[in-house]
Order: structure tokens, then sequence, then C-alpha cells
């Protein structure tokens, strides 16, 4: 299979493009920057683009050069970040943020990529998927993370309505949905500390080390999820929406539960410096 793979540089994205590329899969795997794929350059199998996914004009130019290729087979939409902090004093161009990149780049990279997949589909190519890296805090809203959460509640909303526009078409649409993860993600988190201070959350400053290291302790290592993107690549019919989480059931159960309960189980979480 030939996949356009975005955001490689470090964490899930770099885990999956070794696991693809292991496979035998030829990858084009995208970063903002030309030394963060360096080392996976040597490999015979792997193209580096260079764009970030909030710039429409440097993602065509990436297609263009997967157009020379032969057919495109998948697309997976990695590229993300998580913005934290309360949604009360969240600036607006950091809460705009969080939508252009995780939201909108995703949405631009798949209607960018669809007429190769098109084109796939119609030379006779099957197996042919947009898989969506989302989240379970897109299932679920935790304090502090709540502009993130919707970035992939909205995630997960454009991979079903994708996924029914597509299926006239014979193109599915998945959602890979993953809880923690042990990347660089959380230690990004501890520096967004802008809007917890002088205000009525900087009590939550002390814990924010705390916080984020229990996170990341219990997270899954980013080959897990790379091994279930993977298998969903390779599987014709891949459930679509999957959760990859240490006590998945849990989340699910949670999920059933009246809100106010989720509430205090939530906050309980939260006093005891866990997001989950």
């Amino acid at each position: 299979m030939t996949i356009l793979l975005t955001g490689i540089s470090t964490g899930i994205g770099r885990a999956t493009a070794e696991k693809l590329l292991a496979a035998g899969h030829t990858i084009f795997g995208s970063t903002r920057k030309v030394e963060d794929f360096a080392e996976l350059a040597a490999h015979a199998n792997f193209t580096g683009l260079v764009f970030d996914v909030t710039d429409r004009a440097a993602i065509q130019a990436g297609i263009a050069k997967i157009k020379t290729a032969g057919p495109l087979h998948a697309v997976v939409n990695n590229a993300g970040i998580a913005v934290t902090g309360p949604l009360e004093t969240l600036a607006e161009d950091q809460y705009r943020k969080q939508f252009e990149v995780n939201v909108f780049g995703a949405l631009a990279v798949a209607q960018e990529a669809l007429p190769l997949l098109h084109a796939a589909r119609e030379s006779g190519q099957t197996n042919v998927k947009i898989i969506n890296v989302s989240s379970v805090s897109g299932y679920l809203s935790s304090p502090f993370t709540s502009i993130y959460s919707a970035s992939k509640f909205a995630i997960e909303a454009i991979t079903d309505g994708m996924r029914r526009e597509l299926m006239p078409f014979g193109i599915d649409v998945i959602s890979i949905a993953p809880g923690p993860v042990k990347t660089p993600i959380w230690g990004k988190g501890k520096l967004q500390t802008a809007a917890y201070e002088d205000n009525r959350y900087s009590g939550m400053l002390a814990r924010l080390d705390t916080y984020t290291e229990n996170a990341n302790a219990g997270g899954l290592e980013p080959a897990v999820v790379a091994a279930a993107i993977l298998k969903a690549l390779e599987d014709h019919r891949p459930r679509p929406d999957q959760l990859i989480m240490k006590r998945g059931w849990m989340a699910k159960l949670v999920l059933r539960l009246p809100k106010r309960l989720q509430d205090k189980l939530i906050r309980r979480n939260l006093d005891r410096d866990r997001r989950y």
C-alpha cells in the first residue's frame, strides 16, 4: 500500500511510520521541518513531505509529489496538538489554533488527497481508506483539556459523516482513538501555563507537573497505537471506531452513566491528579 501519513516527527506518527515501513508499505510522511524525518529518509520506501496542515498551498504541493508515485491507497491523519487550560481564561488564538490544526487541518488533508483516493478506486484498487487519529478525549471531556476534547469530538463527527458520504464510492473512513500515550505532548502541556496565571485557577499550577507525569506514566507506548493503525490499514473491513486504551472498558462504562455521576468520577480523578 502507498500511504500518506501526517505528523511523523515524534510519538504516534514516528512509531507508525516505522511500523508501516517494516511491514513493506510505501510511506509519504509529513512534518513541518525537513530535519524531523532525517532518520527515515534513508529508507527506500519513504518520501518526506514538508508541510504544516494549516497551510493549504503546502499541502497541495505535497500531494502533487504523490501523484507521480502510482495509486494512493490510504491517508492517516495523525498530525495534531493539545492545547490545555481553563476554558474561562484560554486565549482566543490558542483555542482557534487547536481547531485549525486538529480539525480543519485534517479536513484539508483529506480534501486534497481524496481525488487520488477516488482515482485509486476507479482504477480497480481495493481497501482504500482514511484513518483519523482521534483520542479517548473524543469520547470523554476532562477539565483543562476541554478544547482538545472538543477538537477530537469534531474529528469523530467528521469521521462518521465522511464515511457515510464516501460509502457509495468504496472509500472507508475510520477513527483510531488512543487513551493517554507516552509522547512529548505531555511535556509540552506542562509549559502551557498562561491560562492558569493570576486568576482563580492558579492553584492548579503547582499540580500540573504531577498531573501530566501521571498521565504519561500510565500511558500506552506509541508502538501499541502504531500496531492498531497498521492492522486497520490492512484489514478490508476494520471496526470504524476503535478505542485503544488501558482499561478502555472503564471509559465505555463511564459513558453510559448519567452526566452528574460522570462529573463526580472525573472530579475524583482530578483531585487525585489523574486524567483517567
